[in-house]
């Protein structure tokens, strides 16, 4: 019986330790808190309607502290080895000092009606630097032209600022 009242304790408390004792005594556990099975970030989206709300910069202030210096055709590597071409990689430069994970730094990839076709963070882990290339898995449409746009400080609670942009055709 203290066998099934600590593996319950487990399921429904999360991680617990059980004293080692004798048959006849009962069995203490220890109980901690469960670890989060989910971090925010795999559950944050970016706002579908980018024109409401926005905090985006003046006018002028668009592509000088970042930037994105270039989109090209991304390889992913799926299983087995193999290559497909899928995507885009996105090149960014961010302020010196500045880690685009800590301040929740993502791209978005528009069409020439400005849709989202898709998004991604900038950075996936922790102390990425000011500079990096973000892999964007997309079908994009060849010869059609889209926009890349950096967006900073997409917190739970902000909806981001327009950081950089750049055209290009796939």
């Amino acid at each position: 019986m203290a066998g099934v009242l600590v593996s319950v304790s487990v399921v429904a408390l999360g991680t617990a330790s059980a004293a080692s004792q004798g048959s006849g005594e009962p069995t203490k556990a220890a109980v901690q808190a469960a670890p989060a099975a989910d971090s925010v970030r795999e559950h944050w989206q970016p706002p579908t309607n980018r024109s409401a709300g926005t905090e985006d910069p003046k006018p002028g202030q668009i592509n000088t502290d970042y930037l994105i210096s270039e989109v090209s055709p991304a390889q992913f590597r799926g299983y087995w080895y193999q290559s497909h071409v899928n995507g885009v990689s996105v090149t960014w430069v961010a302020p010196s000092g500045r880690d685009p994970y800590n301040g929740w730094d993502w791209i978005e990839i528009q069409d020439s009606n400005g849709k989202r076709v898709t998004w991604d963070w900038a950075c996936g882990n922790a102390n990425c630097g000011a500079y990096g290339s973000t892999l964007i898995d997309a079908n994009l449409t060849k010869g059609t032209e889209y926009k890349a746009l950096y967006y900073s400080d997409g917190g739970r609670v902000t909806k981001g600022t327009l950081q950089a942009e750049f055209d290009f055709w796939a």
